[in-house]
C-alpha cells in the first residue's frame, strides 16, 4: 500500500481555481490596505507562476483569513403566522364539534399503539445515532492543523 508523507500531500499540484482563489485574497487585503501597489503585482505574479499549494500558501502566509459571516438565521414571517392560526380557527369552526370528537376517539388510541410498538425500537437507535455523532465529533481533526480564529491565507 502506498502511504503519503506530510510533506507530499500538502504539496499537491495547485490548480486555475486554486490560484484565482489566491489572486482575489490578495486583492481583497489590497483594497484593505495591507498590500501596497507593487506588493501586489508580485504577489499575484508569483500566484499565477505557482505550482503547488504550498507556493500559495507562502504568498499569503502574512495575511490574516477574513471572517466567515454567521449564517442568517431563517425567521417565519408574522404573515404566515398569522395565515396559519386563521387557517386553524376556519377548520375547527367548520367541522362539527362531533366529528372532532370521532378523530379524537379514533386516533388517540392508534397514536397510543404507536408509540409503544415503535418507541422501543427508535429510542434505542436515536440513542446509538446521538452517540455516534458525538464520537465523530470529538474524533474530528481540527480545521487544517490550527484553531479557527488563527487562521491566514487564503484557504
Amino acid at each position: 500500500m502506498f502511504v503519503r508523507t506530510m510533506l507530499q500531500r500538502y504539496d499537491l499540484r495547485a490548480s486555475d481555481l486554486d490560484r484565482e482563489r489566491a489572486v482575489e485574497f490578495l486583492k481583497a487585503h489590497y483594497a484593505d490596505g495591507r498590500l501596497r501597489d507593487d506588493e501586489l503585482a508580485w504577489r499575484t505574479d508569483a500566484a499565477y507562476r505557482a505550482v503547488a499549494l504550498s507556493d500559495l500558501d507562502r504568498l499569503t502566509a502574512d495575511l490574516p483569513a477574513f471572517a466567515t459571516r454567521p449564517r442568517a438565521r431563517r425567521r417565519v414571517s408574522p404573515l404566515a403566522l398569522v395565515l396559519v392560526a386563521a387557517f386553524a380557527v376556519a377548520l375547527i369552526s367548520a367541522v362539527p364539534p362531533e366529528a372532532l370528537l370521532v378523530t379524537l376517539v379514533v386516533l388517540l388510541p392508534l397514536a397510543l399503539i404507536a408509540c409503544v410498538l415503535v418507541a422501543p425500537i427508535a429510542l434505542p437507535l436515536l440513542l446509538l445515532a446521538w452517540i455516534a455523532h458525538m464520537i465523530s465529533r470529538a474524533t474530528r481533526p481540527p480545521h487544517r492543523g490550527r484553531p479557527p480564529h488563527h487562521r491566514v491565507g487564503w484557504r
